[in-house]
């Protein structure tokens, strides 16, 4: 059966998007990895991954009933709602609608037989993320992307607040903690956000990674968080059929 996981964090701008890409492509390395982007206000995940608009329109995504993800690889396939409108183009609906699309993304892309559906979730606390919750039948895990500024530790801690409660009741798996320091050319690293605060011990949450503001991140970054979710979900011991 497929695993579920979430992406999320409380506020924008935290760099949740790349770490679902990246993450999504280290998982890919030893699983079969669907990719679906439920933000709806910023769905950016095709582009971070690379695949022009050329690529995108050369393939049917939506016959009228059925969504159809894009192949980016051999065990990495993707859906987003950039997918069904032109470039550049707000998803100007009302909030009831924006529900309902995530509703039909949730129930009805073509999945090839995956064994992690991934989800770059929406941030915040709102109405959104709550849609999500309430129509993924179970979610297996959460990864919180955050930084150490204040203010996102605080978002950060209403949505694990929310993820965690009675209702929804899902584990987060981890922290990521996110720009931690900027990588210069010489390799050597000065911190982002030197507020004096552990993430870990804020959150009272493992840290799976400390990821720098650098130019040449890639999905090597990740290996070892993907490593860790996987187990967590239960797919360590699980690899790919080629």
């Amino acid at each position: 059966m497929v695993k579920t996981v979430l992406v999320a964090s409380g506020k924008g701008g935290t760099g949740k998007t790349t770490t679902t890409v990246m993450l999504g492509r280290a998982l890919s390395k030893k699983h079969k990895v669907a990719l679906l982007d439920l933000d709806m206000t910023g769905p950016n995940t095709a582009h971070i991954l690379g695949l022009s608009q050329k690529e995108v329109d050369s393939q049917k995504t939506f016959d009228g009933d059925w969504f159809y993800p894009i192949k980016y690889s051999e065990n990495l396939e993707i859906f987003s709602p950039s997918f069904l409108f032109p470039p550049n183009t707000a998803v100007a609906w009302s909030g009831d609608k924006r529900r309902e699309l995530i509703h039909e993304l949730i129930d009805k892309v073509k999945w090839n037989s995956p064994d992690i559906l991934l989800c770059d979730s929406p941030p915040g606390t709102g109405d959104e993320i709550m849609a999500v919750l309430r129509y993924i039948p179970k979610v297996d895990g959460a990864v919180i992307v955050t930084n150490a500024m204040r203010v996102s530790l605080d978002d950060a801690q209403r949505l694990i607040s929310l993820l965690t409660n009675r209702l929804y009741n899902v584990p987060v798996l981890g922290i990521i903690d996110n720009m931690s320091s900027i990588e210069f050319g010489d390799g050597t690293r000065s911190d982002l956000f030197d507020e004096g605060i552990s993430v870990g011990d804020e959150l009272g949450i493992e840290v799976l990674a400390k990821v720098p503001f650098k130019h040449d991140l890639s999905s090597q970054d990740f290996d070892g968080v993907a490593g860790i979710v996987a187990h967590r979900i239960g797919l360590n011991s699980k690899e790919v059929v080629q």
